[in-house]
C-alpha cells in the first residue's frame, strides 16, 4: 500500500504568522517615529513678555537711583528646542529678568537680560532663536521718596442684620519713590472696598490710586512703590441672644426633681462672626453637684463672653438662686466591715471600730434607713506586707435608691502573716 505525505501547510496559520510579523514591524516603526518626533527641534513664539528688573527696589534704590523709562518694556521671543521639552513649557511662566545692580549713574543705560522657565524645564535644551530685542534700554534718574497715608472708600452695605466693625489697612501708609517734582503734589493713596451683601469679615487685596491735595486722581507711572496691593480687613458681625445656664450633676438622693432655681438675668446678647455664633447656644456659668447644695443658697457670677465674641452691652453680676426641697442629711454609725481580696498567706482584722457615714436623700427614705442598710467594703488587694494599714473603703446603700453617700471614708486594718 502506497503512503502519501501531505506537504501543503494550513493557509490560515500562515496568514496569522504574517499578521503577527507585520504588527511587530509596525510597532517598531511607530516607536522609532515617535522617538525621533520627540527629539525633533521645533520653535515656539512667546509674545509680550514683560521685563522684570532685579535690584530695582534694593541695590538701585540704595544708590538713590530709579528707572524713569524702559521699566514697562516687553519682548517677543522665539524659542527653539525639542518638541518634548517645548510641549511642557507654560508660556505664562516665561520670565525675562534684567539686572540693575551694574547701574551706577543717571542717564540712559543698556542692560542685558536672562530668560527663565518653570522648574521642570531643562534650560540647557531650550535656546532663544530670535528676540525682538537682545538688550533693554532704560533711563535712570535720581530718586526721591515720600510716605503718604492710605485712605479707604467703603461702598455698598452689609447684609441685613449684620454690622461692619473697624477697618484696618495693611500697610496703613504707602512709601512712594519717584522724582521730586512728581512726588510733590501727591497727598494720599486710596483704595476702594466693596462690602455689598457681606455677612462675614471682608478681607481683600486692593490696588491703590494716588490723589493730589484737591482730591484729583494722579496717573503717573513714574511714581512707584514696592507695595503693589493693600490688604483691607473689615470685620462684619451679627448678634445672637443666648441663655445663661448652670449645669447640675445629680447623684443618688440628689436629683433635679429636688431643686428649684432661677438665673437673673437669664439671657445675654453676643456679638461676633456668624460662623462663631452658630456654635454657641448658651453660656455655662458653673457646674454644681446637687449632693453638695445647701437647702437654700444664692450664688453670684460674672459673665465672660466666649472666645471670638463680645457682649453687646455691659452685664452686671448674674445671681443664681437655688432651693432644695424634700431632701435631708443624716449620720449613720456603722460597725461592720467586710474585708475583701485579702492576700494569700495573710489575715486582716479591722482596727477601726465604727464609722459615721453621712447620708443625703429623700426625707421619706432617710427616716427609715439603718446601719444594716449600709455595706462597708475594704479592698486589700494592694497590701503586700504585714502591718497596720489605713485603707479606703466603699460604702454601698441597699434597699433605698434615693439615698446617697457624701464624702469618702477609710479605716485602719491590721494585716498579719499567717503562721
Amino acid at each position: 500500500m502506497e503512503t502519501k505525505t501531505n506537504t501543503n501547510q494550513n493557509p490560515d496559520k500562515s496568514r496569522k504568522v504574517i499578521r503577527i510579523v507585520i504588527s511587530i514591524l509596525v510597532a517598531i516603526a511607530l516607536w522609532v517615529y515617535v522617538g525621533r518626533g520627540l527629539s525633533v527641534e521645533v520653535t515656539m513664539k512667546v509674545n509680550n513678555v514683560p521685563v522684570e528688573f532685579s535690584g530695582e527696589d534694593t541695590s538701585l534704590a540704595e544708590k538713590n537711583l530709579m528707572l524713569l523709562s524702559g521699566y514697562d518694556t516687553t519682548i517677543d521671543l522665539v524659542l527653539k528646542g525639542p518638541s518634548s521639552e517645548l510641549f511642557k513649557l507654560d508660556k505664562s511662566k516665561v520670565r525675562i529678568v534684567a539686572d540693575t545692580s551694574t547701574i551706577q549713574e543717571t542717564g540712559q543705560q543698556t542692560l542685558s537680560y536672562q530668560v527663565y522657565f518653570q522648574d521642570d524645564i531643562q534650560r540647557s535644551k531650550i535656546s532663544v532663536d530670535h528676540a525682538s530685542a537682545y538688550s533693554v534700554t532704560v533711563t535712570v534718574g535720581e530718586m526721591d521718596s515720600k510716605t503718604v497715608p492710605i485712605r479707604c472708600d467703603i461702598v455698598g452695605s452689609t447684609a441685613k442684620g449684620f454690622t461692619a466693625g473697624e477697618l484696618t489697612l495693611d500697610p496703613a501708609e504707602l512709601n512712594l519713590r519717584g522724582q521730586r517734582d512728581d512726588l510733590l503734589n501727591i497727598a494720599y493713596a486710596k483704595v476702594t472696598l466693596d462690602i455689598s451683601g457681606a455677612d462675614r469679615t471682608v478681607v481683600q487685596a486692593l490696588e491703590w490710586e494716588l490723589y493730589d491735595y484737591n482730591d484729583i486722581k494722579i496717573d503717573n507711572p513714574a511714581v512707584r512703590s514696592k507695595v503693589k496691593t493693600v490688604q483691607a480687613t473689615l470685620p462684619v458681625k451679627t448678634s445672637k441672644e443666648v441663655d445663661l445656664v448652670v449645669n447640675f450633676v445629680p447623684a443618688a438622693g440628689s436629683t433635679l426633681d429636688t431643686i428649684q432655681y432661677t438665673v437673673s438675668p437669664d439671657k445675654v446678647t453676643l456679638v461676633g462672626e456668624k460662623d462663631v455664633l452658630d456654635t454657641i447656644d448658651a453660656i455655662v456659668l458653673d457646674t454644681l453637684y446637687l449632693q453638695d447644695l445647701q437647702p437654700s443658697q444664692s450664688l453670684t457670677y460674672s459673665v465672660t463672653a466666649p472666645e471670638g465674641t463680645t457682649l453687646a452691652e455691659n452685664v452686671g453680676p448674674v445671681t443664681v438662686t437655688i432651693v432644695v426641697t424634700g431632701v435631708t442629711e443624716r449620720n449613720v454609725t456603722v460597725t461592720a466591715f467586710n474585708c475583701e481580696n485579702v492576700p494569700e498567706g495573710f489575715s486582716a482584722v479591722p482596727v477601726t471600730e465604727s464609722l459615721n457615714i453621712l447620708l443625703r436623700g429623700l426625707e421619706s427614705e432617710m427616716a427609715q434607713i439603718t446601719a444594716e442598710d449600709l455595706r462597708i467594703t475594704v479592698d486589700l488587694s494592694g497590701i503586700t506586707e504585714p502591718g497596720v494599714h489605713t485603707v479606703p473603703v466603699t460604702v454601698q446603700v441597699a434597699n433605698y435608691a434615693n439615698v446617697g453617700v457624701k464624702g469618702s471614708y477609710q479605716i485602719v486594718v491590721d494585716v498579719e502573716r499567717l503562721p
